[in-house]
C-alpha cells in the first residue's frame, strides 16, 4: 500500500466550510474513482492557530499511485483551483509506503 497525503492550509476562513464540504462530498470520491482504495480527511492540530487539513489516500501499489498522479491528478487539481485559489488555500503533498504490523 502507498499513501498519498495532501495537506491544505486554510488562509481564508470564509471558504473553509465550503472546501471541507467539497472534499468530503465530491473530491475524495473522485480520487477513489480514479484509483485510490480509500480516502479520509483529518483536521490537523497546529501549535500556531493555523487551520490545516490532511487529505489521506491509500493506493494498492506504487504503480497505482503513479498512474493516478499521471492520468488523473492534473485534472482534479485544476478542478480544485477553479473553486479555491492559492490565496485562499495552499497545498503541500507527500507520498510514502505504508507498513503495517504483522
Amino acid at each position: 500500500m502507498h499513501l498519498y497525503e495532501v495537506t491544505a492550509t486554510i488562509h481564508d476562513a470564509a471558504v473553509e466550510q465550503g472546501w471541507v464540504d467539497w472534499i468530503l462530498n465530491q473530491h475524495i470520491a473522485d480520487v477513489v474513482a480514479a484509483g485510490a482504495e480509500r480516502g479520509r480527511l483529518v483536521q490537523v492540530d497546529t501549535n500556531d492557530g493555523t487551520r490545516a487539513y490532511a487529505v489521506q489516500y491509500e493506493f494498492a501499489s506504487r504503480a497505482a499511485l503513479d498512474a493516478y498522479l499521471a492520468d488523473h491528478a492534473p485534472r482534479l487539481r485544476d478542478e480544485g483551483r477553479a473553486l479555491f485559489n492559492e490565496t485562499q488555500i495552499s497545498y503541500t503533498r507527500r507520498t510514502g509506503a505504508i507498513h503495517l504490523p504483522r
